[in-house]
Formats: structure tokens, sequence, C-alpha cells
């Protein structure tokens, strides 16, 4: 869990207020709830009692609510819980209700003992809500049911979700696995919902410091490597930018002030597109947040025993593998090879619900791994060092030297992925194109520049850089069942 607040363990089914001292999470009885909103003289239904908590502790929301839902054979679409944010405005129980029935709607006939995560996205402008829903099978009260994790978000939010969609749904996805876990193995109504209320608080103050320190659309050259007031060795800055661009755009920059840190966060925020700077986050003075997964460009801040708060199974777990910058020791690694990061990730996930599940629940140590050195010859970003310190640094050229280099790098990533379409709908090359003759025929001679537009095509057409280096192909949605767990 991130660093934050213990949340004490609650019930859902108690009958009277339970609060815990941190503030993170306030249970309440759903009937005593519903009197807020609703006249005290309305019967209740057994489906129309829930539970509430709240999220604390959150500054940046803009997220409303989250709600758990979930199908009852006899009574339909159920609301079980629902947890308030803080200083957010909350919604109607009209709305919680409403919202209940459209996420599981049509769904009576999906098949409850697959393992398949489906995602629903409801824009409703009447309603003034935007619903992102992640529907699942997992143990209920009565065995295996149809539930739901949802949120609510205000429809004014929809251009700032569009660009964290992925980014949630990566961390939703991880969220459910383990949900369903939790659900197999202990009464969800005690720890269970402390445990997922924890993860859901880690998952709001990754998204909140996004609001916190998140990077400006245009980076200003004065705060970056490239200007002559923050000095940087040209082949630690090469190292770098080219290990950034290996890792799909993916790194972590430590150190022990947030001023060197973000010389080289705002740097690496030059070789990324718009939508990516939405997903990265500067360090602050006096926040120690620690490394988010899947988040693009981060910096953290080094505890004062000169540790790092970098979880390997983190590391493990995002999409793709991760650049690690040490600005203090000038050493730049990476979690894992690309070519094997979806295994893994694979291996690292089944193990975490295999603890989960025996109760050993070490999320935060992970497994011990040493980190991959970066050593290997390019000259894309060389050359483009080389050249970028001859232009002048005002009027914003080297800026719009730089974004020229990534539209051309995108061109080469266009040219491999029409390649490689061509060379397989032709039939010439059997079941496998060949790497040595498409790096030879796009001039890409050199292991680094041929994985640097690799990993931009990659991004571009998921699935091309394990097709090309990878030994199998792994599916980052593949969920397991019980039977893969136990």
């Amino acid at each position: 869990m991130a660093a934050g607040r213990p949340i004490q363990p609650a019930s859902l089914i108690s009958p009277r207020s339970l609060s815990s001292d941190s503030g993170v999470l306030t249970i309440h009885s759903g009937n005593s709830f519903k009197a807020d909103f609703e006249d005290s003289s309305t019967p209740l239904s057994p489906s129309s009692a829930f539970s509430v908590s709240s999220i604390g502790n959150i500054e940046h929301s803009f997220i409303d609510a989250l709600l758990l839902c979930q199908w009852d054979n006899i009574l339909g679409p159920r609301l079980e819980h629902v947890w308030y944010v803080t200083g957010r405005p909350q919604p109607h129980t009209n709305i919680l209700r409403f919202v209940t029935s459209q996420v599981l709607s049509g769904e009576i006939c999906r098949d409850i003992h697959s393992s398949q995560v489906d995602f629903k996205f409801f824009d409703i402008p009447d309603k003034g809500v935007i619903i992102p829903a992640f529907i699942f099978s997992a143990h209920g009260s009565t065995g295996i049911s149809l539930q739901s994790l949802a949120l609510i978000i205000p429809n004014s939010e929809l251009t700032l979700y569009l660009h964290q969609v992925d980014l949630i749904h990566s961390w939703f996805t991880r969220i459910v696995a383990k949900l369903r876990v939790l659900c197999a193995k202990k009464d969800f109504g005690t720890s269970g919902l402390a445990d997922l209320s924890s993860w859901l608080w880690s998952c709001m103050d990754m998204l909140s410091s996004l609001q916190e320190g998140g990077l400006p659309l245009k980076i200003e050259l004065n705060y970056t490597a490239f200007h002559f007031t923050h000095p940087h060795e040209l082949e630690f800055l090469r190292l770098i930018v080219a290990s950034h661009l290996m890792t799909f755009g993916r790194s972590v920059v430590i150190g022990d002030s947030a001023e060197k840190v973000n010389v080289l966060v705002y740097t690496l925020g030059l070789f990324c597109r718009d939508g990516e700077r939405f997903c990265s986050r500067a360090a602050l003075k006096g926040r120690n947040w620690p490394y988010f997964q899947d988040l693009c460009v981060q910096g953290c801040i080094k505890n004062l025993d000169g540790s790092s708060n970098l979880s390997v199974r983190d590391l493990l777990c995002s999409q793709y593998p991760t650049t690690i910058i040490d600005v203090e020791r000038r050493e730049v690694t990476q979690s894992s090879p690309a070519a094997d990061h979806r295994r893994l990730s694979h291996e690292t996930l089944i193990k975490e619900l295999k603890e989960l599940y025996e109760g050993e629940e070490g999320y935060g140590g992970g497994p011990s791994r040493t980190f991959q050195p970066v050593n290997v010859p390019e000259s894309l970003v060389k050359e483009l060092i080389d050249e970028i310190f001859k232009l002048p640094p005002e009027n914003g050229v080297r800026e719009a030297y730089i974004r020229h280099f990534m539209h051309g790098l995108q061109r080469r990533a266009f040219c491999i992925i029409k390649y490689i379409e061509g060379d397989v709908l032709s039939g010439s090359t059997g079941n496998r194109v060949s790497s040595k003759r498409l790096r030879q025929d796009l001039n890409l001679l050199l292991d680094g520049d041929f994985r640097i537009v690799l990993a931009a095509a990659d991004k571009l057409k998921p699935g091309i850089y394990q097709y090309m280096l990878g030994e199998r192909r792994y599916d980052n949605e593949y969920l397991p069942n019980m039977a893969d767990v136990l």
C-alpha cells in the first residue's frame, strides 16, 4: 500500500457507525445513511440496504465515488458498498441505484466461471456523470456471482479521464484480481473490505499526485538538462534518453532533492506525447511518494537513510519495463529486459495472488531482483544530443528540434509496422519476419536503434515488440482463475 495511515477493519452489516482514527475509512450502516436522502417513512427492501465508507487524505480528486455492485438472482442488481471521496460532492442515492442497474444490465447470460474482466463505459449527460465500470465474477455470500467496481466521475472531467483511462484500467485490473482472491478466502465484510479500501486509497493517492505534481503540457527548456543552467554529462544524458525510449517511455528518477530530480523528469517529459504527460509527475519537496505502477515519468525522493520507495513487485507488474535513474550515483538501469517483461509480469501477478491467498501479503517488498544495466550501442539519441547543443537555446529552437526527432521516430515506427504487415500478408517469410533483414532494410543496424524504434512501434500497435524479439506471447489482460492460483 502507498504511504498513508492504516485502515481499520469494518463490517458491512454493523448496526451502528464505525470510524477509524485515521480518517481514511468511515463506515456507516446502509439504512442510517439512506435516511439522509429519502423520506424516513419509505419502506426499505433488502435490495436497498448498502454500506458506506469515505476515502480521506486525498487532496486532489476528480472521482466523486466508487461503487461495489453485485448481481442477485432474485433481487437483481444490488448496491453493496459505496466509497465517497472526502471533499467531493456526494452523488444522490437515486444516481447510485441508476449506476448499479446500468453496469450490471445485460449480464444475466454471462458465464460466471470465466476469469475475464470486462470493461464498460457510460457517458450520461442528463445526469452529469460518466461511469467507467469493471465487470467480473467472484465469490459472494451465496456462491460465485457477478460483481462490478464502478467509478462516478463528473461529466466535466471527461477529457482528463480519457487521458488517464489506460492508467486507471491497469490499476483496477490488478485490484480486481486481488479482490477475487479475497472474496474466495475470507469474509469480505470484515478484513476483506478494509483490504479493498486500502488498495482503492492507493489508487486515489496516485491520481491525486498527478493533479498535484503533474507535468505541464508545454515544458520550458530552462527547466531541463538541455539548458546551460543545468549542465549534465552528455554521455549520462544520452544514456537516460536512450533507455527511456527503449522502455516504451516509462522512467522513474530518484534522488536526494526534488530540484535535481525534476531537471531530469522535465527533460524526459520533452520525449513524451501530450497524453503521456497527463500520466507523468514531478517530485515535490516534502511529499515522499513511492513508485506508482504504470506512470510514464515520475520523480521520487529518497528516504533520509538513502533508500528509495521502489517496489520491485510494482515495477514488474507494470505494463512496460521501467528505466530507473539514480541522480546521485549517476546510474541508469532497467527493471527487466523488454522481451521478457510480459512473462515476468505474468509470473509476478500469479505469485502475488498466491501469497494473498496463503496469508503472506508482502506487497511492498516483492521478489528480490537485480536491475539490468543499460549497455546497448545506439546512434539515434547520440546524434540528437550532439546536434541539439549546437542550436541556440532561445526562441524554442531546441524544443522544436526534439519534437521533430519524435515525429521522425514515429515515422520509422510506422515503417516497421507496414514492413511486418506486408511480409506477413505476402507470406514470403513464413511465420516469422527476419529481424536481421528488417534492420538492414530500414538502416537500424545498431541494437539500441532497433529497440528504440521497435518500442515506438509497439505503442502504436501493441504486440510488435513481442512478435519480433519475444519468445512467447503473454496477454497482459489475462487474469488467472482460482484453479490457476491454487
